[in-house]
């Protein structure tokens, strides 16, 4: 079975909030986008499947330009040449884009990369929950003396463009 024979399919939801957002949004630690005609990386505030809004203050971005994206994970391309087109610029030299009919392995690639961000949230929010359920049971145990697990952040391990994994 091809991709193509799901175009028959709509996974679209009826809205009765004008500008409600269409798509889960994350942000990735270490993402940036490298736009063509551009000098320089943008670090990017967030993604989702349908766009992407990347911090460029100083640089001239119009709404309704055509862009080419890449996207960078600690500087290594993981997507390239995403179309996207400025949808809309807010302060600070936020420059929100929608992604503009990606092909179909630029379109996987986004939702495996937003599929891993959300599969290691819900892990770490079950395991914050976890610790936070032991703590409580230990201090009516102890009387108070609960033991504080260790903090930190989880890592991320996507595929590359280029066929690698890397940690994010």
């Amino acid at each position: 079975m091809t991709h193509d024979e799901f175009e028959d399919f709509d996974f679209t939801l009826p809205s009765d909030h004008e500008g409600e957002r269409r798509a889960y949004r994350t942000s990735v630690p270490g993402l940036e986008a490298s736009v063509a005609g551009k000098d320089g990386t943008f670090p990017v505030e967030n993604v989702s499947a349908v766009g992407i809004a990347l911090h460029a203050p100083g640089h001239a971005f119009s709404e309704g330009e055509n862009l080419r994206i890449d996207l960078l994970i600690l500087g290594r391309p993981y997507i390239t040449s995403l179309p996207a087109r400025v949808a809309r610029l807010g302060g600070v030299g936020l420059v929100g884009c929608e992604f503009a009919s990606p092909d179909f392995w630029q379109e996987s690639r986004l939702d495996k990369l937003i599929l891993e961000v959300q599969k290691r949230m819900i892990a770490r929010r079950k395991a914050e929950s976890g610790q936070r359920d032991a703590q409580a049971a230990g201090q009516h145990r102890d009387s108070g003396a609960a033991s504080t697990g260790a903090g930190g952040s989880t890592g991320l391990t996507v595929d590359s463009a280029a066929g690698t994994e890397l940690d994010v």
